[in-house]
C-alpha cells in the first residue's frame, strides 16, 4: 500500500526525498489522506515567476532546503512535479529526479507525489540499488494508469479557460486527469503525454465547434483571428450571426452585406457557407460552390454568369436570380462586369440586364452593332416597348406616320440611315404634309376648361408613343393620344406659349429630356469615342419618371386628367447624317444650323420659310454652325415638327372587356369576325385595333359587341388593342384558326 510506505518513510530517520509514483485514482485518495494527516504541501505551481512561465526549480530547491523550518510538521508532500516532468520528457525527468533523490532536507521529510515517471524512478533504483532501495521510493501497482491529453492554445488566441502554465500545474496538483485544455506559449516538444497545439484561430474554432466544416482556405489568418475574437465577445458563431441580423432572406440588402473587405462582410460569407444547403437561390449556391474564398465569391456573383451558355438548362434560372442579387451593385462595379462580358459577343447580350445605366447603354451599343436580339423583352423591356410599332390614329397621315416612325426608331438605335429612308425624308421635306395636322396649341387649349394638369416635357417627340402608351397602361392609366404640329422653326422660344397660357399652379416643365439631347450638362456628346445612341437609355428613364409623377398625381385625385405635351421633337438622324449646306449664315452656336434668320437668294429645295426663319426640313444644316452633340431640333423633319398631346386619367377598374368566343375562324378572303363581352354600356364607340387598322365594333345586345377584322386572314396569334373612344382600355391576344381546319373539324364531328 502506498500510504503505508509513505507513513513508514515519515517515521524513519531518512532525511532524503521519497518518490511515490501513483496512478490517477490513487493520487486523489493519497492527497486527501495526507491532508488528514496534517502533511504540508509544496506546490510546483508556486514556483512559477509569471502566469505562463515554467516553474523555477531553484525556488523548489529553496523550499525544500527550508522545509524543516518553514513547515509546521517537518513532513512535506510536493505536488505537480510528476505531471510537469511528463511534459518535459524522459531526459529532463531523469536529470531532475536524479538530482533531487539525494537532496539534503535537514530535519524534514519530503514525499514527491508523482503521477508518471515510474520508468525513470526504476532506472535510478536499478543503477544504485545499495543506496537507493525501497525505503526511498514506492511504485504503486496502478502507476501506469496515468493519462493526460492536453490541448494548448496560444495566448494570443486564448481559446480555453485555463490560462498559463502556472494554472495548468495547479490543475495537475488538484488531481485533474483526462482531456485538459490550456492557453500557453510554452513549448513541450518531448512530452511523454498527449499534447496537441492549437496552431491558429481557425483550428481553435474547429476545436470549439465540431460541426464547423468550412475549409481554412475560405479566410486569411487575420480573418480567422477576427472570427475568434467575435466568438469570445458574443459567445458562439450562431450568436454572432444573430447579433449581425443575418438571415436566410439573402436577397434583402445583399450588396451591403458583401460590399467592401470588412470583417462583417466576410462573416456574412461564412454565414452563407453554413446555410448553403438551405439556400433556395440556385445561382447563389453555384457561386459559393465555385469560389475559393470571399474575394472570389464577390467576383463570381457578378461574373460567373458570363461563362454559362444561354443554352444551358440552368441559365434562365441563374439569370433571373442573379439580376435580383446584383440589383443594388454600384455602376462602377457593374461597369467592370460589362467589360468582362465582352469576351464572347455572341453570348454577351444574354447576360446583360436593365438594372443599371451602364448595362442599358451596353445593350443599345450591341443593337447598334449587331441588331435587335430575340431576348430584348427579357433583358430590357423598356427598350422593347420603345421599339414596338405604334399605330397612329385618324385619317390624316396615320399610315404614313406609323411606317415613318417605325423606321426612324430602328435607324436611330442602329445608328445608321438607309438610302430609302433618306428619300422618304426628302419627300416629306418637299410635301410638308405635316401641315395637315392641327397645331399643338389648338389641341392643348381644348383641355383648358377641364380639371387637368399640364406637364410640358421639353423635346418630347412622337417616337416615344409606344413606350408611353404601354407605360401608362402598366401604371393603371387610361391614355388618349392626339397628334399635332409645332410652330416653325421648332425652337422653344416660339413653341412655349401653350405652357404659359396654362394656370401656373397646374403646370410643370421637365427639361431633362431636352438637356440630354443637345446640352453639355446632359452628359452625352456625340463624337469618335461615342458614336452610339446610348443617350436613349436616359431618355426612357426620364419619360418613365414623368409617367410615375403623372400616376401619383392622378392617384391623389388632385386632377381628373393629366396632359403631357411638348414644344417640339428632335432628330438623331439629322446629327449622324452630317450634311452641310453651302451657305454661311448667322447660325453660329444656335440650333445646330437647322434654321437661320431669313435671307434672300438661296437655293434650298428642302427649306421652308416661317416666322422670319429659313427652316431646313431634310437632314441638312447650315455651314459654320455648331455641330449638334446628340440630337437636334429647329428644323422641320417629321420627328422635329410632330408632337403628341397625351391625355392620362385613372383607369376604371370596373370595366371588363373579354373575348366572348375563343373559337375565332380566319378566312383568307374576308378575315375574321370576333365577339366581345363588355360588362357595362359606353356612350363612345368601341374600337378594335389590329395591325394598325381600326375597326368599329357594333353592339349586338346589352353586353356584346361584334367586329369584322379584315386583316385577320391567316391562322395565327394577333395582338388587339381595345379603345373606347380615344382611350386605350385593354389589350388582348386573339388566336385564330383557318376556315379549312374548321370545315374538316365539322366534317369529323359527323362521324
Amino acid at each position: 500500500m502506498t500510504l503505508t510506505a509513505i507513513k513508514e518513510y515519515y517515521s524513519s530517520n531518512i532525511h532524503k526525498p521519497f518518490f511515490s509514483v501513483v496512478g490517477n485514482d490513487e493520487y486523489r485518495d493519497l492527497k486527501i489522506n495526507l491532508e488528514e494527516l496534517g502533511i504540508d504541501f509544496i506546490r510546483l505551481s508556486d514556483c512559477c515567476h509569471a502566469q505562463d512561465k515554467k516553474p523555477d526549480l531553484d525556488i523548489l530547491r529553496e523550499k525544500l532546503r527550508t522545509a524543516d523550518i518553514d513547515c509546521k510538521s517537518n513532513r512535506v508532500a510536493v505536488l505537480g512535479l510528476g505531471e510537469y516532468l511528463l511534459l518535459c520528457g524522459d531526459r529532463i525527468a531523469r536529470m531532475v529526479l536524479d538530482e533531487l533523490k539525494d537532496f539534503n532536507l535537514g530535519g524534514a521529510w519530503v514525499v514527491f507525489l508523482l503521477r508518471g515517471g515510474q520508468e525513470v524512478v526504476r532506472n535510478i533504483a536499478a543503477e544504485d540499488p545499495t543506496r537507493y532501495d525501497n525505503r526511498r521510493y514506492f511504485i504503486s501497482s496502478d502507476a501506469n494508469a496515468v493519462e493526460f491529453n492536453i490541448s494548448i492554445s496560444p495566448m494570443s488566441i486564448s481559446l480555453y479557460g485555463i490560462c498559463g502554465i502556472k494554472a495548468l500545474l495547479y490543475e495537475f496538483e488538484e488531481g485533474v486527469t483526462g482531456n485538459i485544455n490550456c492557453n500557453s506559449d510554452v513549448q513541450f516538444p518531448d512530452a511523454k503525454c498527449g499534447v496537441r497545439i492549437v496552431k491558429d484561430s481557425y483550428e481553435a474554432v474547429r476545436r470549439l465547434y465540431s460541426w464547423f466544416k468550412i475549409p481554412k482556405s475560405k479566410g486569411s489568418e487575420e480573418r480567422w483571428d477576427y472570427l475568434l475574437t467575435q466568438v469570445t465577445e458574443h459567445g458562439t458563431i450562431t450568436d454572432i450571426f444573430e447579433t449581425l441580423q443575418f438571415s436566410e432572406d439573402v436577397e434583402t440588402g445583399f450588396y451591403s452585406k458583401i460590399s467592401g473587405t470588412s470583417g462583417r462582410c466576410w462573416l456574412y460569407y461564412l454565414f452563407l457557407l453554413t446555410i448553403e444547403l438551405h439556400i433556395k437561390i440556385e445561382y447563389l449556391r453555384y457561386c459559393l460552390d465555385i469560389s475559393q474564398d470571399f474575394e472570389c465569391f464577390k467576383y463570381n456573383i457578378l461574373n460567373a454568369i458570363i461563362d454559362i451558355s444561354h443554352n444551358d438548362t440552368r441559365f434562365n434560372t441563374f439569370y433571373i436570380e442573379r439580376k435580383q442579387l446584383v440589383r443594388d451593385f454600384p455602376e462602377a462595379e457593374i461597369a467592370q462586369f460589362v467589360v468582362n462580358n465582352r469576351k464572347d459577343i455572341s453570348e454577351s447580350i444574354y447576360k446583360l440586364t436593365d438594372n443599371t445605366n451602364v448595362e442599358r447603354q451596353e445593350i443599345i451599343t450591341y443593337i447598334s452593332k449587331c441588331g435587335v436580339p430575340t431576348n430584348l423583352d427579357s433583358i430590357y423591356p423598356a427598350l422593347k416597348m420603345y421599339l414596338a410599332k405604334y399605330y397612329f390614329q385618324g385619317d390624316t397621315l396615320s399610315a404614313e406616320l406609323t411606317e415613318y416612325f417605325e423606321e426612324y426608331k430602328m435607324q436611330k438605335i442602329s445608328n445608321k440611315i438607309g438610302e430609302a429612308f433618306l428619300q422618304k425624308v426628302d419627300k416629306y421635306a418637299l410635301s410638308r404634309e405635316y401641315n395637315r395636322l392641327r397645331t399643338r396649341d389648338e389641341l392643348v387649349s381644348n383641355y383648358a376648361s377641364q380639371d387637368a394638369f399640364l406637364c410640358w416635357i421639353d423635346a418630347l417627340g412622337v417616337e416615344y408613343l409606344s413606350f408611353i402608351v404601354e407605360g401608362a397602361k402598366r401604371r393603371g392609366l387610361i391614355v388618349s393620344v392626339k397628334i399635332g404640329r409645332s410652330n416653325l422653326p421648332t425652337i422653344t422660344t416660339i413653341n412655349n406659349q401653350f405652357f404659359y397660357d396654362w394656370p401656373e399652379e397646374a403646370r410643370i416643365k421637365i427639361e431633362e429630356l431636352d438637356e440630354v439631347k443637345h446640352k453639355e450638362k446632359g452628359g452625352y456628346k456625340y463624337g469618335p469615342s461615342n458614336i452610339y445612341p446610348i443617350h436613349l437609355a436616359r431618355e426612357l428613364e426620364i419619360i418613365s419618371d414623368a409617367l410615375d409623377r403623372a400616376a401619383t398625381e392622378l392617384a391623389l385625385r388632385r386632377y381628373e386628367k393629366y396632359i403631357i405635351a411638348s414644344d417640339h421633337g428632335a432628330s438623331r438622324l439629322a446629327v449622324i447624317r452630317k450634311k452641310e449646306e453651302k451657305y454661311d449664315t448667322d447660325t453660329k452656336g444656335k440650333h445646330s444650323g437647322r434654321c437661320c434668320k431669313l435671307f434672300e437668294n438661296y437655293e434650298l429645295p428642302f427649306a421652308t420659310e416661317e416666322n422670319g426663319f429659313v427652316v431646313l426640313a431634310d437632314y441638312g444644316r447650315f455651314k459654320g454652325s455648331r455641330t449638334a452633340n446628340v440630337e437636334v431640333h429647329g428644323g422641320a423633319s417629321l420627328e422635329e415638327v410632330i408632337v403628341p398631346v397625351i391625355e392620362l386619367s385613372l383607369a376604371d377598374s370596373s370595366i371588363q372587356i373579354l373575348l366572348a368566343d375563343e373559337d375565332v375562324i380566319s378566312d383568307f378572303k374576308t378575315g375574321s369576325v370576333i365577339r366581345l363581352y363588355v360588362n357595362k354600356q359606353f356612350s363612345q364607340e368601341l374600337i378594335v385595333q389590329v395591325e394598325g387598322k381600326r375597326y368599329k365594333a357594333h353592339r349586338v345586345d346589352e353586353n356584346h359587341y361584334q367586329a369584322e377584322i379584315t386583316v385577320m386572314k391567316r391562322a395565327k396569334k394577333y395582338d388587339a388593342d381595345i379603345y373606347v373612344g380615344e382611350n386605350l382600355i385593354s389589350k388582348m391576344e386573339i388566336m385564330t384558326r383557318g376556315k379549312s381546319a374548321s370545315m374538316n373539324s365539322d366534317f369529323d364531328d359527323l362521324f
